[in-house]
């Protein structure tokens, strides 16, 4: 009884001690990068935003974790450069600019300040300046006088993620 109650202590504590637990701040979604309409930067830039992430939490990369039909045939990785979207704040429609050196796939996902995902996308990129447009004007799960966030991954032919990043907006 004694060993059997040693080892079952022991395996609870190697248990316990294994988890990961997602200890984080709260996220915050209050700063944006302003631009206008031409993508110029008119007054606040938060640092944060449209640049690579090196540390994310378990909530944020699971966002990326979703199956799509995109093929690409790049094995290797390149530079991403992505640029802060315009406008911002906008009435829900912008625009996102990425320059890619390879061709990639990008995992796109936009969440509400309470972390639930309402819109996600992949797209393909041959290499260069790209810009897509994004319309939630008719999404009812967006609201005036809110802020949201866009994650984004970027992919090999090997589907490794090897640039991943976030960036800011409000809809107003």
């Amino acid at each position: 009884m004694k060993t059997f109650l040693t080892t079952a202590f022991l395996f609870i504590t190697v248990a316990f001690s294994s988890c990961k637990k997602d200890n984080s701040t709260p996220i915050d979604f209050s700063k944006i990068t302003v631009t206008d309409t031409s993508c110029i930067y008119i007054s606040d830039v938060d640092n944060t935003d449209w640049t690579y992430d090196a540390v994310w939490t378990i909530q944020e990369k699971s966002f990326l974790n979703f199956t799509d039909s995109i093929v690409v045939t790049d094995s290797t990785t390149g530079y991403v450069q992505p640029s802060a979207i315009c406008a911002n704040p906008n009435e829900g429609a912008f625009t996102l600019s990425m320059n890619t050196e390879k061709q990639c796939k990008m995992k796109l996902v936009c969440v509400n300040t309470e972390m639930q995902v309402l819109y996600y996308a992949s797209k393909k990129f041959t290499g260069g300046p790209i810009a897509t447009a994004y319309d939630f004007r008719s999404n009812t799960a967006f609201h005036k006088n809110e802020n949201y966030r866009l994650y984004y991954g970027f992919y090999n032919s090997k589907d490794s993620l090897y640039y991943k990043g976030h960036g800011d907006f409000r809809i107003e």
